[in-house]
């Protein structure tokens, strides 16, 4: 399985790997590790390829994809606020990305908003328009350098980032519903 990030909406974004070791389970605690002082997440919607496809034309790219969820990609970040991410160890460190439950495309609302709250302190969303023509794009340029396999995670993060302090509770909602909900340790 690959776990394939994009930072950033526009052709000229970065796109990285994740180990499968990266995804943390909804539900299941994120422990903060010794090697940073503060963690920050960035809310990210993820899409779940469901087909075996090389070099997929854009016109396709809308038939590779069949489930959509709320993640949040983690990262350390220093004394000073400066994010640790220098090298592919500290971006792909366990449990990088919690992953929430996946909701079948069918079942998608026309328009609808992931919600972000950390214990009830901060709030924050990210709007699904055109997000799904984006990663459509984005599996259909993947797909000219490698194959998707069914399984394979594509993560858009947004630029809705928000420290994740020790012992609160953070939660993704789609239209009401709950999908991620994970406490920082």
């Amino acid at each position: 399985m690959k776990i394939l990030v994009k930072y950033g909406l526009d052709d000229k974004a970065r796109i990285d790997l994740l180990a499968d070791s990266s995804i943390l389970p909804n539900g299941r605690p994120l422990f903060v590790p010794d090697w940073a002082t503060d963690f920050v997440g960035t809310l990210c919607a993820v899409f779940r390829v469901n087909r075996l496809g090389k070099c997929v034309a854009p016109r396709f790219a809308h038939r590779y994809w069949d489930a959509l969820s709320a993640g949040l990609l983690t990262h350390g970040v220093d004394a000073a606020g400066q994010a640790i991410a220098d090298n592919a160890l500290t971006r792909a460190h366990d449990g990088a990305l919690v992953l929430g439950q996946m909701v079948s495309r069918d079942s998608l609302p026309d328009s609808g908003i992931l919600q972000w709250t950390v214990s009830n302190t901060w709030q924050g969303q990210l709007s699904l328009e055109g997000l799904i023509d984006h990663a459509e794009s984005t599996l259909s340029l993947v797909s000219q350098y490698m194959t998707l396999k069914m399984g394979d995670l594509l993560c858009l993060c947004s630029d809705v980032s928000h420290s994740l302090p020790i012992d609160q509770v953070t939660t993704v909602s789609l239209q009401g519903s709950n999908l991620l909900q994970t406490k920082i340790k």
